[in-house]
């Protein structure tokens, strides 16, 4: 048909070079920008926590805005950057011409039992990053994505920001890095040696195999600096989650491998040997997969039959009238009895723990998504059931 098609651009902000803000000042940097070596992950979270202001309903879908603006001119889309929130915005600025956006799901689109946290940054005015947070109990896995323009621009000193800005929303101590994050199935995190970022600021493998390939590898370039670890190696190295626990002994308090060879030019902070963690090997992928074997074993595949009787189970278990609850936290008992249905011992809590529990449930279809998160971590006992059916035995 031969149609004309015609651009009218004028000041059309969706692009990669005028989709940013004038922010109230400008920050000028007057002396050389921070490297990896120069940040200390144990300093900069021992530092008072961020103030996160939360910003208005307007404000906040301003945010929103933004955020789908600078995903879609490069072709990115995060769950959270669609869905997010916009009355659950909130700001930190953290200094050096930073500041950082963070912000949760609405009731109606939550994860079935992980709380979920999305957010960005902007240095002085510009889009940088984009990042992403999934936690249950005092355990969150971070994804933090720097775009390829601002990579040397002070990446560790806003990584460290930015888990100090998550820990203080979150209230988390257990900061986990998903394996594709450092190379499972990203060509683009091996290229760029991904797992180094990650490892010289502190981070310490969940495997225990992978931990001592990590040490060999470190006392490898420790004997020869020109030494360059194979991709091959590195494949291998994301096979496993990353972890740093910030308040637990030996994590992140300077401590170096005993074998560190002489001269080894690596900053401090990196995991004392024989450390290991609670959620090591903790996934809720491990939970869905101990829910498909029930559903197979006794519904004979039959999910509906598997969820009505899950939440009869539960509900009589914990003593609750699903009558008085509204239809968002019908749904949230609904996705955790298939959970709660796997702890042979649920009859036998105290009256307390099981009202402490439909609490926690009825909290996931509330507003704040974040008061959800941390009434899960002062319940002892349903975060050891979840840690031991989620964990390989």
């Amino acid at each position: 048909m031969r149609l004309p098609l015609r651009w009218h651009l004028g000041d059309l902000k969706f692009s990669r070079t005028r989709n940013w803000t004038r922010p109230r000042r400008f920050y000028y940097h007057t002396q050389p920008l921070i490297t990896r070596s120069q940040v200390s992950l144990p300093r900069e979270l021992a530092q008072p926590a961020p103030r996160l202001t939360r910003l208005s309903r307007r404000d906040g879908e301003s945010v929103m805005h933004t955020i789908r603006e600078v995903m879609a001119v490069r072709y990115r889309e995060l769950y959270g950057t669609t869905l997010g929130d916009s009355r659950s915005v909130v700001k930190a600025e953290v200094g050096r011409g930073v500041v950082m956006y963070f912000w949760n799901l609405p009731p109606t689109r939550r994860l079935p039992l992980r709380a979920y946290v999305a957010g960005f940054t902007l240095k002085n005015g510009v889009p940088i990053n984009y990042v992403e947070a999934i936690g249950l109990c005092e355990w969150i896995e971070v994804g933090f994505n720097t775009f390829y323009t601002y990579r040397q621009g002070e990446t560790a000193w806003i990584y460290a920001q930015a888990l100090r800005c998550l820990c203080a929303f979150t209230g988390a101590t257990s900061i986990s890095v998903y394996p594709y994050q450092i190379g499972q199935n990203n060509d683009e995190a091996l290229d760029s040696g991904a797992f180094w970022f990650y490892r010289k600021l502190g981070f310490r493998s969940g495997s225990k195999d992978l931990e001592q390939l990590a040490r060999e590898e470190e006392l490898n370039i420790g004997a020869n600096p020109q030494y360059r670890t194979p991709k091959k190696t590195l494949k291998r190295l994301a096979e496993a989650h990353l972890f740093y626990e910030p308040k637990r002994e030996g994590i992140g308090k300077g401590t170096t491998s005993s074998r560190a060879v002489k001269g080894q030019r690596f900053s401090p902070g990196l995991p004392a040997e024989g450390i290991s963690g609670p959620w090591d090997t903790f996934s809720t992928r491990n939970l869905g997969l101990r829910v498909n074997r029930r559903m197979a074993r006794q519904f004979g595949g039959d999910s509906v039959g598997l969820r009505r009787a899950s939440v009869g189970e539960v509900s009589r278990a914990l003593g609750v009238n699903l009558s008085r609850w509204n239809a968002a936290e019908r749904r949230a008992f609904e996705n955790w009895s298939l959970v709660l249905a796997l702890i042979p011992t649920l009859r036998r809590w105290s009256a307390q723990q099981k009202q402490d529990a439909a609490r926690i449930i009825r909290a996931q279809a509330a507003p704040d998504e974040m008061r959800y998160l941390r009434l899960t971590q002062h319940h002892p006992r349903l975060r050891e059931e979840l840690r031991r059916l989620g964990s390989k035995g």
